[in-house]
């Protein structure tokens, strides 16, 4: 397929104060970043154009074909790290290099939008995904994705593993027999964590991308 003038979406993601743990602790966690990543190509293969990178020793960027793929994107990313927080930017925009089987020496505004979104969360302490490049929907965008992250800030280790179960689609009954406690347990906790809330979010979340985002990556830049 000739995607030249194709509009791609930059995921740049960087670990928050990685730099500052003891050295022993910052090589763990770089072997799970890198498992991460590994993980994130494996799953998300076929919505890549070029395959995620470590661009840095706390720093991943790629490329994706589709939005439709973010949400559980980052939720997987900030699974695999309970304990510490990652800022993830998205930057839409074309290419001024050819493709790279990994998303290394690739350059354009894509990049660049990605890289404002990343600095950006970063200026502001933005977590949970900042969007660039897309117009009026960065806005839309950014805005659901502070209060999404809002809600999952505020979880605890217990709401947090049977959200994760509940978001997976399981029923309030089969998460409670997954995790040898009552349901009455199971639906306190539901309420607690306003879980049917953020579950209306993120659908909410999931349709702006699929119908407003994706159609525009689809397009000549």
């Amino acid at each position: 397929m000739n995607r030249r003038g194709l509009q791609y979406l930059a995921v740049i993601a960087d670990m928050v104060k990685s730099r500052a743990l003891p050295a022993g602790q910052r090589a763990l966690v770089q072997k799970h970043f890198q498992e991460l990543v590994a993980n994130l190509n494996k799953e998300y293969r076929n919505s890549l154009a070029s395959k995620f990178a470590i661009t840095l020793g706390d720093e991943f960027q790629g490329l994706l074909t589709t939005s439709t793929v973010l949400p559980d994107l980052i939720w997987q990313s900030e699974e695999k790290f309970p304990d510490r927080q990652l800022r993830v930017g998205i930057g839409m925009g074309a290419l001024d290099t050819p493709l790279q089987a990994y998303a290394i020496n690739i350059d354009g505004p894509a990049l660049h939008a990605g890289r404002d979104a990343i600095e950006a969360a970063k200026k502001s302490n933005l977590l949970g995904g900042v969007f660039s490049g897309m117009g009026s929907l960065d806005e839309v965008l950014n805005g659901i994705a502070r209060q999404l992250w809002f809600h999952r800030s505020n979880w605890t280790k217990a709401q947090r593993t049977i959200t994760n179960l509940l978001r997976k689609g399981m029923m309030q009954s089969e998460v409670a027999e997954r995790l040898g406690i009552s349901r009455q347990v199971v639906s306190k906790q539901v309420a607690a964590s306003g879980w049917v809330t953020y579950a209306g979010a993120e659908k909410a979340w999931r349709i702006i991308l699929r119908d407003y985002v994706d159609p525009m990556l689809r397009k000549k830049a």
